[in-house]
């Protein structure tokens, strides 16, 4: 009897599904009427494409979790509210909605193996992809630049970035953007001999929404939105590097004959660590997280309009890639950020209580090694006097 009873749950659950998933589908993107809402779940689909689409959402939903919680960090909190942070909200929107608007869909496509959604959000989709890659790499550039600003000119650095410049910064970032995806993808000028955007199965009997563009428009656009935002990117951060290991070297000598600091003793470690390390690590995480992430997928677009040789799987996995950049976002420059980090632990530590022996544990700590410098410090005092 128990066993008929959860054999009809588990039928009445599957039925459950196969009807509200494609409402949901529909409410939020659309389906293609003609073929996905009457037929829905008939099709069978491979356990090894439910695998990959648990993986995919799952990186989805912490792309979207991720930068939710920068957008509520800077909202909550008055000190996060800065001009500088500016740059980090326009890069956390672009991520936030590739994860929605892009990566979703994506997912899809990869466990149905075709188009469910309807026709006419094909275009959409693509154009947000194109536009939302773009406008992450391009506000990283804008983020670079202001911190390029902030260590070569810290006394000016009000007065050149204001909050009228930022916006108008951000608003170029977007308006170019735009105008490497949805203007050429609208109009067709990225590939007119291949209408694979608007004509679901010229290429194939079931309906899938290919981004075939020519190989002009991969040379530009890969240019002007991935390769020298990259470049530009790994330049400011190897000047702002190299002008913290110069200012570094330049404290260095001037606590070097008395290792004397405003009247008190400081091992040079202790001067250096501020500016070389903290932006040493910086900028091999960030430019090395671009470079991993979007150098992949750079070389085979180039290829795949070249030769079309490349792997239809393998072409995938380097997009997919290249959408995991928008995950790691959210972790390299909040948390690398102390108001971000301080924010984070401390509705951390109130949302769940039992956490809070850590933060009394770092308190201990802390308060335990300025002990043992005092101590450390007076004992070589009293030698020095005796």
């Amino acid at each position: 009897m128990t066993n008929i009873l959860l054999s009809r749950n588990i039928s009445v659950f599957a039925n459950s599904t196969n009807t509200l998933l494609p409402r949901i589908l529909d409410v939020i993107y659309g389906l293609n009427e003609s073929n996905e809402q009457r037929h829905f779940g008939e099709k069978q689909v491979s356990p090894g494409s439910i695998v990959t689409g648990v993986v995919l959402f799952f990186i989805a939903a912490l792309t979207i979790t991720g930068n939710i919680m920068v957008f509520a960090a800077v909202i909550f909190n008055k000190k996060l509210r800065s001009v500088s942070n500016l740059f980090i909200m326009s890069l956390s929107m672009a991520d936030l909605l590739l994860g929605t608007v892009v990566m979703i869909p994506a997912t899809l496509n990869e466990i149905f193996g075709r188009w469910i959604l309807a026709s006419g959000f094909c275009v959409v989709w693509a154009g947000f992809d194109v536009m939302l890659c773009s406008a992450s790499v391009l506000n990283v550039c804008l983020i670079s630049l202001d911190r390029y600003i902030a260590v070569m000119s810290p006394l000016r650095y009000k007065v050149i970035v204001t909050h009228r410049r930022a916006f108008a910064m951000i608003a170029v970032a977007w308006v170019i953007a735009i105008c490497a995806s949805f203007i050429p993808l609208g109009t067709g000028i990225h590939n007119p001999d291949l209408p694979t955007l608007t004509n679901l199965t010229f290429l194939t009997e079931t309906p899938q929404c290919l981004f075939i563009p020519s190989l002009t428009f991969v040379l530009i656009a890969s240019t002007v939105t991935i390769l020298l935002p990259i470049i530009v990117a790994f330049g400011l951060y190897y000047r702002v590097s190299k002008e913290a290991k110069r200012q570094a070297c330049f404290v260095g000598v001037l606590i070097a004959p008395s290792n004397m600091l405003l009247g008190a003793k400081v091992a040079n470690k202790h001067i250096r660590e501020p500016f070389t390390r903290k932006a040493t690590v910086t900028l091999g995480i960030i430019v090395g997280a671009y470079v991993v992430t979007w150098a992949p997928f750079l070389i085979t677009n180039i290829l795949e309009a070249l030769c079309t040789c490349v792997h239809v799987k393998l072409f995938s996995a380097f997009v997919w890639l290249g959408y995991c950049n928008s995950l790691i976002n959210p972790i390299i420059y909040p948390f690398f950020i102390r108001d971000f980090r301080n924010v984070y632990l401390t509705a951390l530590f109130n949302v769940c209580p039992c956490l809070t022996f850590l933060q009394k544990y770092k308190r201990d700590r802390v308060f335990f090694q300025n002990a043992m410098e005092f101590v450390k410090r007076s004992s070589e005092t009293t030698e020095n006097k005796l």
